[in-house]
């Protein structure tokens, strides 16, 4: 059964854009969604409401464009529901990197890797541009460890702890989809698919007498 589909990936970007411009109309509601880790046990809506918050636009764009792109890709294949379950699991994993890791954060990137990780797992032969260069998608979430592994080492204003926790949950969701939403066989050179709806006419018409 094909699992219902509502384009939740670009109904989240909206969300995350009215977010913003909230934002840069009234500053003050930045601070009380903003995930600060000394803070989290009395404001703890705030483990979710960082991901909607972005520092500037630049921060923005970057997520909203990966989100809107993996996640609807995504999405499509494995359902609304399966989408949304990936994102804020992801989402809260990442909260939890960042806790034990860093004063304050915002942003989606935790929650837009473990769709990215859960991409590579369901569909690990998607093909996408990474630095300029064409590769599946399942290599391109190892360059992307690397490069969080990496930064974890020389500090910046990354949450790259947040990445790998995120993307760590997508792809761990990843592995319990992909019986399910297994990538289909595609035939071999000179072979021909030939539908059940076929066979059954051919059938009718050569093998009954």
């Amino acid at each position: 059964m094909t699992e219902k589909f509502y384009g939740f990936a670009l109904i989240l970007t909206g969300i995350c854009v009215l977010v913003f411009l909230l934002t840069l109309a009234f500053p003050g509601i930045i601070e009380p969604l903003l995930l600060v880790s000394s803070q989290v046990v009395d404001r703890p809506w705030t483990v979710l409401s960082h991901i909607f918050l972005h520092a500037d636009f630049r921060h923005l764009y970057f997520n909203m464009f990966a989100l809107a792109l993996f996640g609807l890709i995504l999405e499509k294949y494995i359902g609304s529901r399966n989408f949304l379950i990936v994102f804020f699991t992801a989402g809260l994993a990442s909260s939890a990197a960042d806790v034990f890791f860093y004063r304050a954060t915002l942003g989606a990137s935790g929650a837009v890797f473990g769709l990215l990780g859960c991409l590579a797992i369901v569909r690990p032969r998607q093909v996408v541009w990474v630095l300029g260069v064409p590769m599946y998608i399942i290599i391109a979430a190892a360059v992307w460890i690397l490069l969080d592994l990496t930064g974890m080492f020389y500090p910046d204003n990354v949450a790259h702890a947040a990445h790998l926790f995120g993307m760590g949950a997508g792809m761990g969701f990843g592995l319990k989809l992909r019986g399910k939403y297994k990538e289909p066989e595609k035939p071999k050179r000179g072979e021909e698919v030939i539908s059940d709806e076929e066979l059954d006419e051919w059938e009718r018409k050569h093998m009954m007498k």
